[in-house]
């Protein structure tokens, strides 16, 4: 149980920290900036560049939240979590349990959520 609870609030730090990193820009390139991302995801994929898949659709996330568009937003965020979760097994071989999602009560989870705008699922 402490292994999940800390892997919870490590992610939720790191997403709030990749987040937080992401530079911002205005709307037109916002909006390509996430098209052209959403277009190299089947690639990412298929490869299995499950980090690079993480880290493409947090930058999606981050896009679509400054262009007003928190349905998109959310799910993109959902889908780097997801993504995360699926490099930490791919490299380590190690498969855990869902621990989290971001509609969980974590602390970190609560606060990503406000950042990104969405509501708690």
């Amino acid at each position: 149980m402490f292994r999940s609870t800390k892997f919870s609030a490590v992610l939720g730090a790191a997403l709030v920290l990749g987040h937080a990193s992401i530079a911002s820009g205005d709307a037109a390139s916002d909006r390509k900036l996430a098209s052209q991302l959403q277009q190299s995801l089947p690639t990412m994929v298929v490869n299995e560049q499950y980090r690079g898949l993480s880290k493409a659709t947090m930058q999606i996330a981050g896009a679509r939240s400054r262009l007003g568009e928190t349905p998109e937003a959310c799910k993109a965020l959902s889908q780097s979590l997801e993504s995360y979760r699926m490099a930490v097994a791919h490299e380590s071989g190690v498969i855990e349990d869902r621990v989290s999602s971001v509609g969980d009560d974590s602390d970190g989870m609560a606060e990503v959520r406000a950042r990104f705008g969405c509501a708690k699922v």
